[in-house]
């Protein structure tokens, strides 16, 4: 049987997940592309709460880590949400461990700091030619509404049971293979070309690779049809989000085009995710983050690294999340935890 933190660390996983995939849908705003609601902060905020300081900054590499595997790695955004979350994490610590404010008072406080991090990051890799006093008036004002969501949704969720009685040890779970040296290097290559390459010659030609090696090493890839409908619904949101997020002209070609590209590059990464698990990716994976983080970390680490294979069943999941919660919006926090433990369940199952 599970511990009551192993269970609690991962039901908020898969939650941090869900909410971060909802965000996927909305379009971002074409003048201010980084200010986002950032509903995974709620989780954040309950982590530092339950866990402490140095726990929650493992988590939060870990779901950097798990968005840049499926939706690809960019520099910039990846530099403005690290450095921005860590400085949120820092302050979220200090005022939790105060015991003075309660959690939406804490939720307005590290959005605010996590924008202003963020503003201060771009202005320090522009060497200053970055005009952020006028968005500063804006994301004072934006802070004060996306903390406030954030902080009652964190309030919700720590009022919970987050426990799951799973039925083996899912922090195990992806350690069943010792890391295959050929293997690593296939999955390391494929994740730095795809982060490199947009093209589709070469996205197609990775996909046949996908299905002549899941052939010899007996690896299940889906069908098209199964692929669709699984994934689809998601997809199709995901690709629209992100038409109309763009600055081209809608007569452009790339207008349309862009888009699909990325679609097809997340669309890679469902069919790759066994291969991680046949080639002990996750083990060694997680043999770096413990020299990188302290050992009291390991157990968010053991269950972080195998969160990728769990990814696609989320993503699987969101439009019906979204569905559910339209539909009786005073019960989001009980939707979250029942479709967390849904998702967890049938990738049991598997």
């Amino acid at each position: 049987m599970l511990t009551d933190s192993k269970n609690e660390k991962i039901t908020l996983f898969v939650i941090a997940f869900l909410l971060a995939g909802i965000e996927k849908f909305l379009p971002v705003i074409p003048v201010l592309p980084w200010l986002k609601i950032g509903l995974f902060h709620a989780v954040v905020m309950v982590w530092i709460y339950k866990f402490g300081f140095l726990d929650a900054l493992a988590f939060i590499f870990i779901r950097q880590w798990v968005f840049m595997l499926f939706f690809g790695f960019s520099f910039l955004p990846f530099l403005l949400g690290t450095f921005a979350a860590i400085a949120s994490v820092f302050v979220g610590a200090v005022l939790i461990k105060s015991n003075k404010f309660g959690m939406i008072v804490i939720g307005i406080f590290c959005a605010l700091i996590h924008n202003i991090t963020q503003l201060f990051v771009l202005y320090v890799l522009m060497n200053g030619n970055f005009i952020w006093r006028w968005q500063l008036p804006i994301i004072t004002g934006a802070s004060l509404l996306t903390g406030t969501i954030t902080g009652f949704l964190a309030y919700e969720l720590n009022k919970v049971s987050l426990n799951f009685n799973g039925k083996k040890d899912i922090g195990e779970s992806g350690f069943q293979n010792e890391y295959n040296g050929f293997g690593i290097f296939a999955v390391l290559f494929t994740l730095v070309t795809t982060c490199v390459f947009e093209n589709y010659v070469f996205y197609i030609v990775l996909f046949l690779l996908i299905i002549f090696i899941s052939q010899k090493t007996d690896q299940k890839v889906l069908s098209v049809f199964l692929f669709l409908k699984r994934y689809g619904i998601f997809l199709l949101w995901f690709y629209f989000s992100f038409v109309f997020s763009q600055k081209t002209n809608v007569y452009d070609i790339n207008f349309w085009i862009c888009p699909l590209l990325h679609v097809m590059k997340i669309s890679l990464w469902f069919l790759l995710t066994p291969f991680f698990q046949k080639f002990g990716f996750y083990r060694l994976f997680y043999k770096i983050l413990l020299k990188i983080f302290p050992k009291r970390c390991s157990q968010t680490l053991s269950i972080g690294t195998i969160m990728p294979q769990v990814f696609p069943g989320v993503l699987e999941e969101i439009p019906h999340l979204v569905k559910s919660i339209f539909k009786n919006r005073k019960n989001t926090v009980n939707i979250l935890v029942k479709k967390s433990q849904k998702i967890l369940s049938e990738w049991e199952g598997a």
